[in-house]
This record gives C-alpha cells, structure tokens and sequence, in this order.
C-alpha cells in the first residue's frame, strides 16, 4: 500500500509528490470503506467492499495504521462486532471511541439503521458494542456521511435504497 504526499519542491501550479512505503499487514485494496482519524496519528480503516467485475465482497474487517511509523496492522476486537458493511460512515468521538452508523450490509435489507462504537481507549484491549440510538433514527441508509460535534453525531444524506 502506497500513498502519495507532496514533496519538498515543487509549487503550488506544480506540485511534487513522493510515493510513500508502509509496513505491516496493509488491508487489502477495496472501496466503501470509512478511514476515521482518531488521534495521536492513528487511523482507523473499517469495511469497505473488495474485489471487482461485480463480484464483491462486503468485509467487516478493521486496521489500524500508525501514520507516525507507517505501519500497518489488523485490529482484532472483542464484543459484539457489526455486521460486513460499506457505504457506512464513521467519526472519531473524544480520540476515545470510534462510531459507526448504517450502510450497505448487503443482506436481505439494502441498508442497515444501526450504531455501533469501538472503545479504542485500551490497544491490547478494543471492544465493539451496538449502541441503540436515542430520539428518532435517521433511518436507514447508505452513502451518507457523519460528524461528531459534541454532544451530537449528525448524519447527513445518503440513500436507503427506495429513494
């Protein structure tokens, strides 16, 4: 896995890219996937559908990339994981807690309605749990997107398969 970034030459009409090298064990090339920055230069990439020539497969896998060393590595969770999905999003809530909501599980239902968070606090320990939403749902859907703004994760667009 590569990434490219702007160099140290080059200008703002001409910019200069530098290829960059990862270690670790990378996922696996895919799209639909969330990348959440949650802080103190991880990232964490969860689902996202793989494969190509409409033979997809819809993953619930989780990795971890530490920007600082550039290294790659598989999350391995415990506790009630969510179901494969893409087209979800996801936000960082307190550099603490990841969330994400709905998306594309590819089962009976286009879409799925539901929450779930990765306690991120402890390394050697994460933990998935659903989470039931309070107030009215924004309902089902996929492609929509997601912040985090204190005490609120607002939820915006997106498709639910019948509109």
């Amino acid at each position: 896995m590569a990434q490219a970034r702007r160099g140290q030459g080059g200008t703002a009409s001409k910019p200069e890219y530098v290829k960059e090298t990862y270690q670790g064990d990378a996922p696996s090339p895919r799209f639909g996937h969330t990348t959440t920055f949650v802080g103190d230069s991880r990232v964490i990439l969860f689902g996202g559908a793989t494969g190509d020539s409409g033979r997809y497969t819809i993953t619930a896998d989780a990795f971890m990339l530490n920007a600082a060393t550039n290294t790659w590595s598989r999350i391995s969770a415990e506790g009630n994981l969510p179901a494969a999905r893409a087209a979800h999003a996801a936000a960082c809530v307190d550099h603490s807690q990841m969330v994400v909501y709905g998306g594309a599980t590819g089962g009976g239902s286009l879409s799925s309605d539901d929450l779930y968070l990765l306690d991120i606090r402890t390394e050697e320990r994460w933990q998935w749990m659903s989470v039931p939403v309070l107030g009215t749902s924004p309902g089902r859907r996929y492609g929509h997107t997601m912040i985090f703004n204190k005490p609120l994760l607002i939820v915006f667009g997106g498709n639910n398969g019948q509109q």
